[in-house]
């Protein structure tokens, strides 16, 4: 069967279609992406998935016009294309979707906690809505939860094997960074002020900094003498996982799932310019395997040097993902999108 994915823009977005897409192409399926057309979108994209722009982020038009001609795309590429079914992956490029025939099913996703406006709209045309949350399905009619999913970056591996793709030591603790698909400078400019208390706690740093953003801590890790690796975007997830043992990041739908399927205890800092506290929400339903910071402040830092200097605390934080982590969903997601787009449900 065929399958067209619409959307993307963000890691959120895009990384649990990419897993859906991997495990149908696994069974024999055809998979096509209609994204934003984000730059950034590219670093998800491996060899095996054909992808083409909407023309949406990389447009000059206003924002209305070019999801109105993102629409017009959508609908051509489907026609060509000719879907069994049509994933819509959330966020405002997904609504390209709704121009394509509605005799084509349609399934879409909402992995944040909080539903946001463009799936409650999809929500109105889909035969179901995923989720990552069972707290999100009971908004939404015709919703399943499915947990996190997973994909084949996500695979883990033995940490020598992790450290070793980094050039970090195995037997030193490594603090890993993450501020999503873009980065995020005030992650980065917190880690520079405590450079200094991290060498001095033998921890190694592996920071996935954004792009243009490296400069951000490549002088202070350089003066306290700590060893770090300094990336803007990664694609082996599964090795940095594998390597770390404690997170610092935001509370993006992607970064939370991967947390919980990796088991990694973290410091979440949400995005706070989300209207309605999107990140915020997705790290409360994961406490006490995480803990929240909203200001990055003196007291604040001084916590997080606190907690990365406890290896038994870190450790009951990730004994309690492990313990409340469902297993990685893209298996029942993709046997329900086989049964939708066979009519059989």
């Amino acid at each position: 069967m065929r399958f067209l994915f619409v959307g993307g823009g963000t890691g959120g977005h895009l990384t649990p279609a990419i897993g859906l897409a991997e495990e149908l192409r696994r069974r024999g399926h055809s998979t096509l992406f209609l994204c934003n057309g984000r730059g950034v979108e590219a670093n998800y994209f491996g060899k095996a998935e054909v992808a083409h722009s909407l023309g949406i982020d990389d447009s000059r038009l206003p924002r209305t016009a070019a999801l109105l001609r993102a629409m017009v795309r959508a609908r051509r590429q489907a026609r060509e294309f000719l879907p069994d079914l049509v994933f819509a992956l959330g966020g405002a490029g997904s609504t390209a979707a709704l121009a394509i025939s509605s005799k084509v099913p349609m399934v879409t996703i909402e992995s944040n906690l909080v539903v946001g406006r463009s799936v409650k709209l999809l929500n109105r045309f889909a035969r179901q809505t995923f989720t990552l949350f069972p707290q999100t399905a009971t908004q939404l009619r015709r919703a399943r939860c499915i947990g996190p999913i997973g994909r084949d970056d996500l695979k883990p591996m033995a940490k020598e094997l992790a450290c070793a793709q980094f050039g970090l030591a195995p037997d030193r603790p490594i603090l890993l960074v993450l501020g999503g698909s873009q980065g995020a400078r005030d992650l980065n400019l917190s880690v520079a002020r405590m450079a200094p208390e991290l060498a001095r706690q033998n921890m190694q740093l592996l920071a996935i900094c954004g792009p243009g953003k490296l400069q951000d801590l490549q002088g202070p890790c350089k003066n306290a003498g700590l060893t770090a690796c300094l990336l803007e975007h990664c694609r082996e997830m599964g090795a940095a996982y594998s390597a770390a043992e404690f997170a610092f990041c935001r509370g993006g739908a992607a970064t939370i799932a991967e947390l919980w399927l990796s088991h990694l205890p973290a410091v979440i800092v949400p995005y706070p310019y989300h209207k309605d506290q999107q990140q915020q929400r997705n790290a409360e339903a994961l406490i006490p395997g995480v803990s929240i910071e909203t200001k990055l402040d003196a007291a604040a830092e001084q916590r997080i040097l606190q907690l990365l200097s406890n290896p038994l605390q870190r450790r009951r934080m990730s004994s309690f993902l492990k313990q409340v982590c469902p297993p990685d969903g893209k298996s029942s997601a993709a046997d329900l999108m086989e049964e939708i787009a066979l009519g059989k449900a």
